[in-house]
């Protein structure tokens, strides 16, 4: 079979930290003996087309490079529609393009899949061009974001029921996408997943007193709250340390909120990391804690859970279903007291957390591996081309 993997974000390079998952699942596919096209955009500093472990990629230039600045941090475009005007105009000439791209670059393959619901909509409207069946994953914040925008939600409406599969990461997300008009017997539930070989099992016994953050520093990943439970855990655990991995435009706000409430002694901001690197911190942490407000799945989750590392996340989108009572514990967003006690109650109490450390690794294995999902997926590339 011949898929187009159609995506408004992918990673720029090899071992970018931008968007792996759907590399990841790109890769997964192509391993069951398909062959694997993607189209997106272009970014600065990207190739316009390449191959990557025998993976063809076009990344469609929609400005000039220096002005091509909807991706500019991992948020997204979601990020950048929010930033102001010059965000939106962008939008402009960078969805023409894309529908262009998708037109041309996936006539003669069998089957479309497009990840997020912008994506879906290139497809649908360059379906002219293409006469290609298509399936829409959405990814969390394309649909939860537009859901109560009337215009915008009236089109991605149509692109997810002229889509012959939907595919939502969590419950919660298959939820939001009925909002749409979505059938729910056309809506099926596949997370996205991870390289499980990429994670290894983290020693109970080299395990250092370190928390750890990773994802955009916005304001819908809830940062403020971790920060805000930091100061009494910190009164409490004076040993432990907090690490904050990634970049976004909350970075300065949160900064100066640590150095005010005297937590720059056990709070550390380290940036974008690679890959390999947030790995290796994860397997020599304690916890991994994911504060959000919004949150499709919340993929850093499954390679903490993974990495054998037990985690802490806000009753959100779909992170309870990917935190179960096993393997870490959940708190109601932006309450920050009821996070202070969730940190505490794992590093006082060491058998709940080797638990949990066994438990998380075991969960990862057996939900959450590209290898088999991918074969789920293609399930559904089968029963779409039977429509």
């Amino acid at each position: 079979m011949k898929i187009a993997i159609v995506t408004t974000n992918f990673p720029r390079w090899k071992e970018d930290f931008r968007a792996p998952f759907i590399y990841e699942a790109a890769r997964a596919i192509q391993a069951k003996g398909h062959t694997v096209r993607v189209i997106t955009m272009h970014q600065p500093g990207a190739a316009e087309h390449e191959v990557i472990d025998g993976i063809e990629i076009f990344r469609s230039r929609y400005l000039p490079e220096r002005y091509e600045t909807l991706q500019k941090d991992a948020a997204g475009i979601p990020a950048a529609w929010e930033r102001g005007l010059g965000g939106k105009l962008s939008m402009i000439p960078y969805f023409w393009h894309f529908c262009l791209a998708v037109g041309k670059f996936t006539k003669g393959f069998d089957i479309i899949h497009a990840n997020f619901s912008l994506s879906g909509l290139a497809a649908l409207l360059s379906k002219i061009y293409h006469n290609t069946p298509y399936v829409v994953t959405v990814q969390g914040s394309d649909v939860f974001k537009t859901v109560n925008k009337p215009v915008i939600k009236f089109f991605i409406g149509k692109a997810l029921k002229k889509a012959s599969k939907v595919i939502a990461l969590s419950n919660s997300l298959a939820e939001t996408t009925k909002k749409f008009g979505v059938a729910g017997n056309n809506i099926i539930i596949i997370p996205n997943g991870i390289d499980i070989s990429k994670f290894l099992m983290g020693s109970l016994e080299k395990r250092g007193k370190r928390l750890l953050f990773v994802g955009s520093l916005i304001e819908r990943k809830g940062v403020r709250f971790l920060l805000e439970a930091m100061i009494e855990v910190h009164q409490k655990h004076p040993d432990y340390k907090l690490v904050i991995i990634g970049e976004g435009d909350r970075k300065e706000f949160l900064i100066d909120y640590t150095e005010k409430n005297g937590l720059s002694n056990c709070v550390q901001f380290l940036g974008t990391q690679s890959q390999a690197q947030v790995g290796d911190l994860m397997r020599h942490s304690k916890l991994l804690i994911l504060p959000s407000t919004e949150e499709g799945q919340g993929v850093v989750l499954v390679e903490a859970l993974a990495s054998g590392t037990p985690c802490i996340g806000s009753r959100v989108g779909g992170i309870p279903d990917v935190i179960t009572a096993d393997v870490g514990n959940l708190f109601e967003p932006e309450n920050s007291k009821e996070l202070t006690k969730q940190i505490n109650e794992f590093i006082e109490d060491f058998d709940k957390w080797k638990n949990a450390s066994n438990a998380g690794r075991y969960r990862a294995e057996n939900f959450y591996d590209w290898n088999v999902l991918a074969g789920t997926i293609i399930d559904q590339y089968h029963q779409a081309l039977k429509n």
